[in-house]
């Protein structure tokens, strides 16, 4: 009598290896490589940035590109593209060090996508500086044998520093 139950505890442990084992190896299956050509346009498009060159920058989006620049309307086209570059490029919010981590850099045929996070380091200062850390998607597309951006979004994972301008004072306030 009471052996029945411990048989009966027994195989169901079987049971639930034998459910979970297969679920665990299609996991374990579905990891996929990040794609090098992907990966080397990503770190060419950091050194650009990096370097000043908005012309160089803008070159990697396809003509009729969307950027989808963080607490700003999204820019259409190469020419409005490298338009928002060469302000930021040179400003003093141009990055002082930048990396990407890529989650997933994937290609399918002539589309390819690259999802990740990035970290940058921005001169506030002498000898002062803020980091940032954010995400980003960009979508790319193959055209005349080569990838170019034709979406790209980024927004940062610090928060917002909402300060409204009081119409009637032209003074900040926080949220009146």
């Amino acid at each position: 009598m009471y052996l029945l139950p411990v048989i009966f505890s027994f195989l169901s442990m079987f049971s639930i290896a034998t459910f979970w084992a297969p679920v665990a190896a299609a996991t374990q299956s579905a990891v996929k490589e990040n794609d090098p050509s992907i990966i080397a346009g990503a770190d060419a498009y950091l050194k650009a940035v990096l370097a000043g060159d908005a012309r160089a920058v803008a070159a990697m989006f396809d003509d009729d590109a969307i950027l989808m620049p963080p607490n700003q309307r999204l820019l259409r086209g190469r020419l409005a593209i490298q338009h928002f570059y060469e302000g930021w490029c040179h400003s003093p919010m141009k990055p002082a060090s930048f990396s990407f981590d890529h989650v997933e850099a994937t290609v399918s045929g002539d589309s390819a996508y690259d999802v990740g996070t990035y970290k940058m380091t921005i001169p506030t200062g002498p000898g002062r500086s803020v980091g940032d850390e954010g995400k980003y998607t960009a979508v790319l597309k193959r055209s005349a044998g080569e990838w170019k951006i034709a979406y790209l979004i980024f927004n940062s994972d610090l928060p917002p520093q909402a300060q409204l301008v009081h119409p009637a004072q032209g003074t900040k306030s926080s949220g009146e």
